[in-house]
């Protein structure tokens, strides 16, 4: 036959028929037809067209499927990375006239723009959740830390269900999303391994997610990372340095993100845990900077104000302001002061230059990746630099908010290791002045010092000016939309089915290309009972102390187009001025949720909220997790006891029975040798109570008990073996709380408690069950007073 004569049979239906074996060869013969028809029972018809609906009739070889569609983003969308610093002044970076070696974030700034009248919230939940809602923190449910839920609408400590954030709408536009680092939007209450999980990264559009909860980490020894909503245990010490396992875990992302879906963008919030306390650096780090402050903080801030103003960034006659309340001039500190004071802003300089690193490891993999041309970098700080340190500083921010600062020559006893593993310090006012040059005042203050921040934004292939500065207003809720409208996605109008709040900030996206371009001019300001309002260049300010009537406050006027820094008070003279700006708070304060007003200080609202989660007793079986400290056993300050059924088979199982907290604040009941120790650690303190005699063997009871004469400081502690009391010894100073690590039971994890013993000592034996109860009576009104009169920090 002729070959051109013989049937057609396409590959595509021979291949059918041969890899089934159900087609005869009558069928093959017959051509494509017959195969079509003989294959209608058993091949998946072809799916309709996009966006159509499925076709349905009686079986599926007479229907036709929908096409399974994501969301895709349109050709040619940006890569998004928002990297946030915490409490890092607007001064300390060398693209803004600080002399710390920041050659990543430069590097950004000169392929970018630096913004100089950039705003935020002066908190850090605050202004993360204006970031990532669109709304002012008070309208997200967030006008204060996320540590306390007091009960008013702009105070629950909980991000607002009623808006999609900024990774819920990048992700339904079809951008992966990815957080690392700090969250601290979710209520502390809810940080627990049984939830509510509502507020949990992962259930707020962020697809993979490495992060912690709380406003604050060991940098060394993180207690409490979270892949998701499992924890991960990390085991620190060594090389380990949290900015560099967020900078390697934010690779690891891009890698796995690329090699899956490599033509989809992405959204990365980068939230470093640098520079908030506890102030850590890497000893190299640190040392870097031997002998560079010991000028003093008021020769570094002139020098800064006067790198400012070489670089374009503030008026040529701007002057200081006066050192804050409690910061003394450098000349009249002793010797032994200033090598004390310039060795904690050496701690402070090298965390600084090690976040800088990690952020140059994730832009320069961006660089090798080919992705840097299309990825819009935003980076900013969460706050001004914080005041918690002080006026002289310490080595253990725990040891002046537990009533128990260290002494000076304490501190110098800690110069060689200040800053690496074991210790907390923080640095005092005076280097809080020299980060926030030229503005007064510091975090959790609506002074400029508080609010006025770092803003760098780079986008190669979006923004021409490379190293243009911009003085236009900028607010960090604007930057919602401008993400949104840089990356062309539009807010859905619905979210969860219903109407979403309106968004309170507004593009900024025109400052990109235009230095002229305008921008918001209005924007109220609260913070802890500390209020401002800003109309274009005036700037009204209430001068508000604590306990005082906010009736009673003094509004300064300030017009910051010849005073940017708040210097000079022209209310007198605009009486007019003051009148309409105050109006204008009035009635944001009622648009936005900001009453009722509360100025008490962080730790007594910490204390307070403390005391309405007492829990008289815990009755645990092990094995469980970790318990976080925000919903943990309270026992410290207060009567308890711990008691632990174990079992040693052999009487020679050591290891820890219970812990909580760190060396820098934390206890631990556990077996060392035989012998049964409870310790409790404040660094540079410890006390300890130990058993003369080892333990049996076999099946017994320990139990630890503590009795207090004077709460939350004055008592004893006893431990009994089987019924008896063996060892008893009062306290020096009763532990208030413990630090960050969460309550353990079998293991210490995260950084240990006691030097006795290294990494978590897990007990060698078995445990059956702890006992714990505590003696929840109310704080009487002169224990209240007490703990106020002992606490050293009051910001």
């Amino acid at each position: 036959m002729d070959s051109d004569k013989k049937p057609k049979i396409d590959r595509r239906s021979l291949l059918i028929g041969a890899g089934l074996g159900v087609v005869g060869t009558g069928a093959v013969a017959a051509g494509g037809a017959a195969i079509k028809s003989a294959t209608s029972t058993i091949i998946t018809p072809k799916a309709m067209a996009p966006g159509k609906s499925a076709k349905i009739g009686l079986s599926f070889k007479d229907s036709r499927p929908a096409q399974a569609q994501e969301a895709k983003a349109h050709k040619g969308a940006p890569n998004v990375v928002v990297i946030i610093l915490d409490d890092v002044g607007v001064a300390d970076l060398g693209c803004y006239g600080g002399e710390l070696q920041t050659p990543a974030l430069d590097a950004l700034a000169g392929q970018g723009l630096r913004y100089t009248n950039f705003r935020t919230t002066a908190m850090c939940s605050c202004t993360r959740a204006a970031l990532l809602t669109g709304l002012n923190h008070h309208s997200a449910g967030m006008g204060w830390l996320a540590d306390i839920d007091s009960g008013y609408p702009g105070y629950r400590g909980d991000l607002t269900q009623e808006n999609a954030t900024l990774a819920e709408v990048l992700v339904e536009a079809g951008w992966s999303t990815f957080l690392l680092g700090k969250w601290h939007v979710n209520n502390a209450d809810h940080s627990g391994p049984t939830g509510p999980f509502h507020n949990w990264p992962t259930a707020r559009g962020f697809e993979r997610a490495y992060w912690y909860q709380g406003h604050s980490s060991d940098h060394f020894h993180p207690g409490a990372l979270y892949e998701g909503t499992s924890r991960v245990e990390v085991e620190g010490g060594g090389d380990y340095y949290l900015s560099d396992d967020l900078a390697q875990r934010a690779v690891t992302y891009l890698h796995t993100q690329k090699a899956m879906a490599p033509d989809k963008p992405f959204f990365m919030q980068l939230a470093f845990g640098a520079a908030h306390s506890p102030l850590q650096a890497k000893a190299a780090d640190r040392d870097l900077y031997k002998g560079r402050f010991d000028a003093g903080w008021d020769e570094i801030r002139q020098q800064r104000l006067e790198r400012q103003k070489a670089k374009g960034l503030m008026p040529a006659d701007t002057a200081l302001p006066p050192l804050s309340p409690g910061a003394k001039p450098w000349a009249e500190l002793t010797p032994d002061q200033q090598r004390l004071y310039a060795r904690y802003m050496e701690v402070y300089a090298g965390m600084i230059t090690g976040v800088d690193r990690a952020i140059g490891r994730v832009m320069a993999e961006l660089e090798a990746m080919g992705l840097r041309e299309n990825t819009l970098v935003v980076l900013f700080s969460d706050n001004g630099a914080s005041a918690e340190g002080t006026q002289t500083g310490t080595p253990n921010l725990f040891g002046p908010a537990f009533g128990r600062p260290a002494s000076e020559a304490e501190a110098l006893a800690l110069y060689d290791t200040m800053g690496e593993d074991g210790t907390f310090p923080h640095y005092p006012i005076g280097w809080t002045n020299a980060s926030n040059t030229p503005y007064r005042l510091y975090k959790q203050n609506t002074a400029l010092g508080g609010v006025a921040d770092p803003l760098i934004v780079s986008w190669p292939k979006g923004v021409e000016d490379k190293g243009g500065v911009r003085k236009q207003f900028v607010h960090v809720v604007d930057l919602y939309p401008t993400l949104l409208e840089a990356c062309g996605v539009s807010r859905p109008e619905l979210y969860r089915g219903g109407a979403q709040k309106p968004l309170e900030g507004a593009s900024a996206v025109r400052t990109f290309a235009d230095p002229a371009a305008p921008t918001r001019s209005e924007q109220y300001y609260e913070l802890g009972g500390y209020r401002a309002y800003q109309e274009g260049d005036w700037r009204l300010v209430a001068q508000h102390q604590r306990g005082k009537p906010f009736e009673d406050d003094h509004w300064g006027l300030y017009n910051t187009a010849v005073d940017p820094n708040e210097l000079r008070d022209v209310s007198a003279a605009h009486p007019e001025v003051v009148a309409r700006l105050l109006d204008k708070w009035n009635k944001a304060a009622v648009a936005h949720d900001v009453l009722p007003l509360d100025d008490r200080p962080l730790l007594l609202k910490l204390v307070q909220q403390r005391a309405s989660k007492l829990r008289k007793r815990w009755d645990i079986r092990p094995p469980i997790d970790p318990i976080p400290t925000d919903v943990s056993p309270i026992v410290c300050g207060l009567s308890h006891s711990i008691e632990v059924e174990l079992s040693r088979p052999n009487g020679d199982e050591d290891g820890v029975l219970v812990a909580h907290g760190s060396m820098p604040a934390g206890y631990v009941l556990f077996i060392d040798k035989g012998r049964l120790i409870y310790q409790t650690s404040l660094v540079p303190w410890t006390e300890v109570i130990a058993s003369p005699a080892r333990l049996p063997r076999g099946n017994i009871k320990v139990r630890y008990e503590q009795t207090m004469t004077s709460r939350p400081f004055e008592g004893r502690g006893a431990l009994f073996v089987n019924g008896r009391k063996v060892a008893e010894r009062k306290f020096d100073r009763v532990l208030f709380a413990p630090g960050y690590d969460g309550f353990c039971i079998g293991a210490d994890h995260g950084n240990r408690v006691s030097r006795t013993y290294q990494g978590p000592n897990p007990f060698q034996g078995q445990i059956a069950r702890v006992l714990i109860d505590v003696d929840t009576a109310a704080m009487k009104p002169l224990e209240v007073m007490r703990f106020m009169k002992e606490m050293r920090i009051t910001v």
